[in-house]
């Protein structure tokens, strides 16, 4: 009997260890630091070089971007991508008089303010802009959200077709496609636990570092490994669809680091 009791006592014990453990939150603290030394990069959206109706949909989009309040536009998706209260106001767009067509915007959501999902529809400060260009233009407004290192592709073989995903300017992508004016500047941030804050890739050496596919961080990394500062460390470049998958995999260790653009990098962190 006392061999059975012993017994009772010791599994109860056992399982209230785990049912413990498994209770307990991670208290690891992540923070975002700004890479130091590289070139600030310029983000635009992209249309088609052929598209039919390319010099009416650039004018929409540059003139949407000079006349937009930018900062208050990227301050209210951030509230919203926070599950915030935004404490400034947008005036949306009026899209009822769509006679013009459509306008097909290819994004890539989880790349918070930019682009993200509520309710099961992408929303973000780029898809804001891309309505009011759509108002301009009289068009209906199409949102696929897909694969971000997709995106430069299908722009650049569809008619009418834009990419709208915080894409960097550059002068590779301008080989198939042209760009609005910039609208949004950014530069390249670390993600990492708060007791190994680096601002250099150097300090990444040996580590396995996460990046969002087909990113100017995906580039980054790719470049410091094969032919810079990352050359013949070990450092291993893995990448994810998203910035938020790559985040997830990083807090169960399967990842060291996340190279990634600034805003998607500061919400990723915020509340950790």
């Amino acid at each position: 009997m006392k061999k059975i009791i012993s017994m009772t006592l010791a599994a109860v014990a056992a399982f209230t260890a785990l049912s413990m453990a498994a209770c307990q939150k991670d208290e690891t603290k992540y923070v975002a630091t700004a890479i130091s030394g590289i070139e600030v990069e310029e983000y635009g959206f992209a249309v088609g070089k052929n598209s039919t109706n390319k010099t009416a949909i650039l004018a929409a989009m540059n003139e949407v971007i000079s006349t937009s309040d930018l900062s208050s536009i990227v301050a209210y998706y951030t509230s919203v991508a926070g599950d915030e209260t935004p404490s400034v106001t947008l005036d949306f767009a009026n899209l009822d008089d769509n006679t013009g067509g459509t306008l097909n915007v290819y994004t890539c959501s989880g790349f918070e303010p930019y682009e993200f999902v509520v309710s099961d529809e992408v929303v973000g400060v780029d898809i804001y802009l891309m309505e009011l260009v759509a108002e301009k233009l009289n068009m209906k407004l199409n949102v696929t959200d897909m694969d971000f290192d997709g995106i430069c592709g299908k722009v650049a073989s569809e008619d009418n077709a834009v990419g709208a995903a915080g894409i960097t300017i550059n002068d590779d992508r301008k080989q198939t496609i042209d760009f609005s004016n910039p609208y949004y500047n950014s530069v390249q941030y670390i993600i990492s636990k708060e007791s190994e804050a680096f601002s250099s890739l150097e300090s990444l050496a040996g580590k396995k570092i996460g990046v969002q596919k087909g990113t100017t961080g995906a580039l980054l990394v790719e470049d410091a490994i094969t032919k810079g500062v990352l050359k013949d460390t070990g450092a291993e470049l893995v990448e994810y669809d998203t910035g938020a998958v790559a985040y997830v995999a990083m807090k169960a260790g399967k990842i060291d680091y996340i190279v990634i653009d600034e805003l998607p990098a500061q919400a990723l962190v915020k509340g950790n």
